[in-house]
């Protein structure tokens, strides 16, 4: 007798996705954002994290942004490089310059405070339709910078951070969030405040043109400081909350990443009597080297 009907239909449908498994443990179509593999996926531009790699894999970054305000110009310049030590844990080791920062008469350039990143992704979840990934971030910066310049191209100490993130990627949406704080330590009677981030974004496919994946993204990214204690006394005129929403745009190949964007201040309750900002500029450019 021949075996029921539903029977070779579920002999079949278990085949094909034993046989989808061993080509491809991506349970979702290659389409939309799922066209390339996930570090060519879209990302935020200015939030911290999602720099998940598979295992060896090795990726370089040049990011560059240019913040405005009143009487005061930032430009910095930040090589970095990425490499997968397992397929959940990535290092992240930045080096950042200030290309040319003026606050005022004065003027400085110069190496800032470079930083070594770990993340680790602690939570996967791959469903027809979606896949979710939850990371946590941690840092140190080391004091490569001058905090006797003026501006300063660094703040004179170690820092620590600590933060996590998650986002959901889905064939034409995504979605980020990313709470996170930066510890300062005190040197000769000085310490920058401490910093609490609260990054949030999302972002839609546009299309996929000849291996390429075009997407745009909206992030808001919001930090509240402290104040800074310098020789001992608090400084009254440092500090306070800033929130940017910052629009971009993002291309990618299989090797190739860009994303460019333009922020603007939403809010700036800043303590005392400081200058604010009018805008930033960043550009992220990256190339897989596997």
């Amino acid at each position: 007798m021949f075996p029921d009907k539903r029977i070779i239909i579920l002999i079949t449908s278990l085949l094909m996705t034993l046989t989808c498994a061993a080509s491809d443990d991506r349970p979702y179509p290659r389409i939309g954002n799922f066209a390339l593999p996930d570090s060519q996926q879209p990302g935020p531009l200015i939030g911290f994290g999602e720099n998940i790699l598979p295992q060896h894999d090795t990726q370089l970054f040049l990011f560059a942004d240019d913040y405005a305000g009143v009487n005061k110009h930032f430009i910095d310049l930040v090589p970095s490089v990425v490499y997968g030590i397992t397929n959940s844990l990535s290092i992240f080791i930045n080096a950042p310059y200030a290309a040319s920062y003026q606050e005022g008469p004065q003027k400085s350039s110069g190496f800032e405070d470079a930083f070594a990143q770990l993340e680790y992704a602690f939570f996967n979840a791959s469903r027809s339709t979606y896949v979710d990934q939850a990371t946590i971030v941690a840092n140190v910066t080391i004091p490569t910078g001058s905090i006797d310049k003026t501006p300063e191209t660094g703040v004179g100490s170690p820092s620590f951070f600590l933060g996590t993130t998650f986002n959901r990627t889905m064939i034409e949406w995504f979605f980020f969030g990313s709470p996170g704080i930066e510890f300062t330590t005190a040197k000769n009677g000085t310490k920058f405040g401490n910093s609490y981030l609260y990054q949030f974004g999302f972002g839609r496919h546009i299309a996929n043109v000849n291996q390429w994946l075009f997407a745009w993204m909206l992030e808001i990214d919001g930090t509240y400081t402290q104040k800074n204690r310098v020789r001992g006394s608090i400084d009254p005129d440092s500090g306070g909350n800033v929130v940017y929403a910052t629009p971009s745009i993002w291309a990618s190949t299989k090797k190739f990443t860009f994303q460019f964007g333009l922020g603007l201040p939403v809010t700036q309750d800043l303590f005392g009597t400081q200058t604010k900002d009018s805008y930033l500029l960043a550009l992220n450019v990256g190339w897989n080297m596997d």
